[in-house]
């Protein structure tokens, strides 16, 4: 950690963590459950419940891209909506109590002044800490901790949240990384809580999984390290509801592997040393950072993205030159990722945005991409 502030450090302890992008861990998530059988609907809300007998039965649906409406009925509806979750449980019941509140942090994405081989936490008070990640070549900075009220769809970065984050940061960061010149991207997201009182700093993150009046069940809290626990726990009481399928074909939630892989998973120096060694096409071989980040991105599904660009060699120039993004991995996520609109691919598909580098000009071009699908 070059920039580390060491005037006044009293000690340091090291140890191992790990890192994941959530948008792509997202997505392969969601790509398990299409291979598993699975629909998926992309930008689709919620605009009201059905009922069957005083029980929940399905969903009344609508596009947000194309405006078209529609409905899904259903044995279970599960409630998994993060910070909306009493939203739908209002749908439910009109009377239903809040059960959770909103803790909203915020981060902030600046350029590197150095490479840094390490991430640094640091104390701030008894219940909080702040951090300094090396991030997708960037450094990641955050969180804050504060009481949300309002729509969740309002929640944003606000002056008094940079300035905080800059502050807290320079406890043990120099000055010259903490630049506001050097600020690519910042975003703020909404840590789901139980309800109770005190300072969302010090409440629990638990999850806690409730049926409702008509049978619906509500998944509130949780995070990515146990977000697999969580599902099984709600297929396990998916299982034990009356008129469950059964025959040749229904597979009891006990005999499922409890280690399944996503899709894609693969040792990323494998799969970037054959990018880089494969290229049957005349044109220029692979840079050695977009093999790397195909690699670490896609996994073994980078071979897909490779083949877009070999059958095309236009798709294999990068997005922006200061990016490791090639136009091959746009028209993998219009075709094979869900992706619909400009930011589901410069903020949710790639890393372009926190980079600072989504330019109109790109946007536009990646817009021509999605309209030839």
């Amino acid at each position: 950690m070059p920039e580390l502030r060491t005037q006044n450090l009293k000690a340091v302890a090291v140890y191992g963590d790990d890192q994941m992008n959530d948008a792509r861990m997202a997505l392969m998530t969601v790509r398990a459950a299409v291979e598993a059988g699975a629909v998926v609907l992309n930008h689709a809300e919620v605009t009201g419940l059905r009922f069957t007998q005083g029980r929940v039965t399905g969903a009344e649906l609508r596009d947000t891209t194309s405006g078209d409406e529609f409905g899904v009925s259903a044995r279970l509806v599960l409630n998994a909506t993060g910070p909306w979750v009493d939203h739908l449980r209002k749908m439910e019941d009109p009377n239903a109590a809040p059960s959770i509140r909103l803790s909203k942090g915020a981060h902030l994405v600046l350029k590197r002044t150095a490479p840094w081989k390490a991430a640094l936490a640091t104390p701030i008070d008894k219940y909080r800490i702040t951090f300094a990640l090396p991030w997708e070549d960037m450094l990641l900075l955050g969180t804050t901790d504060e009481e949300f009220e309002g729509d969740p769809a309002d929640v944003s970065v606000t002056e008094k949240d940079i300035s905080q984050i800059l502050d807290e940061a320079a406890f043990s960061v120099r000055d010259q990384q903490l630049s506001r010149d050097l600020i690519t991207y910042s975003f703020a997201g909404l840590r789901v809580l139980p309800g109770g009182p005190g300072d969302t700093a010090k409440a629990k993150r638990e999850t806690v999984v409730t049926e409702g009046r008509g049978g619906m069940l509500s998944v509130a809290g949780g995070k990515w390290t146990t977000f697999r626990h969580i599902g099984r726990t709600v297929m396990q009481k998916l299982e034990a509801l009356p008129g469950r399928p059964l025959g040749e074909d229904f597979e009891p939630i006990s005999s499922l592997p409890k280690k399944l892989p996503l899709p894609g998973v693969a040792n990323p120096r494998a799969v970037a040393h054959r990018l880089l060694v494969d290229n049957p096409a005349p044109g220029p071989r692979m840079a050695a950072d977009t093999a790397k980040h195909l690699a670490t991105h896609y996994g073994s599904l980078a071979f897909d993205i490779a083949r877009l660009a070999n059958e095309n060699p236009e798709l294999g120039r990068r997005v922006h030159p200061d990016a490791p993004e090639i136009w091959a991995q746009v028209v993998y996520a219009r075709d094979h990722e869900w992706a619909e609109t400009q930011d589901d691919v410069l903020r949710r598909r790639t890393t372009l945005t926190i980079r600072g580098l989504a330019t109109d000009e790109i946007r536009g071009k990646v817009q021509d991409l999605l309209d030839k699908k």
